[in-house]
């Protein structure tokens, strides 16, 4: 069903996808996850109200998770340009390696931060089983969580056909969209803001009753490769987006809302309760980003150590910009105190 702002929101598995009708064309927002039947289920919901996959004459991706940009290549095949941040632009080359290729830097700057070799081996073999389980079909061995989509879902590497910068425009018959880079959850992320009609399509920026983590990244153009403060990203993103005159949230998960300013202020809570936790914790004196997370999450399974120490990092790198903490190197291991 189109909604008021002209704004057709396809459901593709966990995620979102938006079609923008115009007088001359489709603008759909984020090229949608590639799964079996996944183009089948687009195609479906565009007829429905009247459209077409042939209508679609841009696709505009938020970022490189292969959630939102799968079928970007499809899309291409189908002769449609794919347009995204050119900050995001070498990532998409990674396709469905996106977080894989980063791997072994992230279990090497788990070992500076002091985390037990025997919980990075934990956190490799749960994944593994994890793998063998969506592989095998198990849903319920092992207390697997199941996938979001109806089928895994793959990436295919693409290039984008048109890499844009901050404040370009996507114009198409009546109507016009702005890119605005937001990086933070990942380096070259950005959302699409349409001002006549006040909507933001947020993709993982934004995502209401949910704090969207920010994940490790790394720059491997460098050497050694330099870690990306995603976090302090995250939130100048936010605050710049706050400026702009949102009237409705299409987010890439979960259901839309007209409760932005709520939405990005819960954030904003969920930020400062963790930084001020780890405040308290530092008050009895200095340690590694292990132990502060080994004080925070006491019963945190050895699968969910990747993610819980990026989200740990990240509050650690707000605290260490805004000058409140520091690094310092303590037996070859990082170390975090208060300033």
């Amino acid at each position: 069903m189109i909604t008021e702002h002209g704004v057709l929101p396809i459901a593709l598995g966990d995620n979102w996808a938006y079609a923008l009708p115009t007088s001359d064309g489709v603008i759909l927002i984020d090229a949608g996850p590639d799964y079996d039947g996944a183009w089948e289920t687009l195609a479906v919901q565009l007829d429905a109200a009247g459209l077409s996959t042939a209508d679609v004459k841009y696709v505009a991706i938020t970022h490189a998770h292969i959630d939102h940009c799968g079928l970007a290549h499809r899309w291409q095949a189908e002769g449609v340009p794919v347009v995204a941040s050119e900050l995001e632009s070498q990532s998409f080359l990674h396709g469905r390696n996106i977080i894989g290729y980063q791997t072994q830097f992230v279990f090497d700057y788990m070992r500076r931060v002091g985390v037990p070799e025997e919980r990075i081996t934990g956190f490799i073999e749960a994944r593994e089983k994890m793998r063998q389980a969506y592989r095998s079909g198990d849903n319920t061995g092992g207390g697997v969580r199941r996938e979001r989509w109806p089928g895994l879902i793959r990436g295919t590497p693409f290039r984008a056909d048109q890499p844009l910068s901050d404040g370009a425009e996507i114009r198409l018959g009546d109507r016009r969209v702005v890119l605005i880079s937001a990086p933070g959850h990942t380096p070259g992320n950005c959302v699409f803001y349409e001002p006549d009609t006040g909507a933001l399509f947020s993709g993982d920026q934004v995502i209401p009753g949910l704090n969207s983590n920010p994940g490790w990244h790394f720059d491997i153009s460098v050497e050694p490769p330099d870690r990306f403060r995603s976090l302090p990203a995250f939130a100048d993103s936010l605050d710049r987006i706050e400026q702009l005159d949102i009237s409705y949230l299409y987010p890439g998960h979960r259901e839309p809302s007209d409760e932005v300013a709520s939405e990005i202020e819960n954030v904003r809570r969920h930020h400062r309760k963790r930084q001020g936790q780890l405040r308290d914790i530092l008050a009895d004196g200095p340690m590694t980003p292990y132990q502060l997370l080994s004080t925070m999450f006491k019963r945190l399974p050895d699968r969910r150590i990747w993610q819980a120490m990026a989200e740990v990092t990240g509050h650690i790198d707000a605290l260490v910009v805004r000058g409140e903490a520091q690094e310092v190197e303590v037996n070859g291991l990082t170390t975090i105190q208060l300033v």
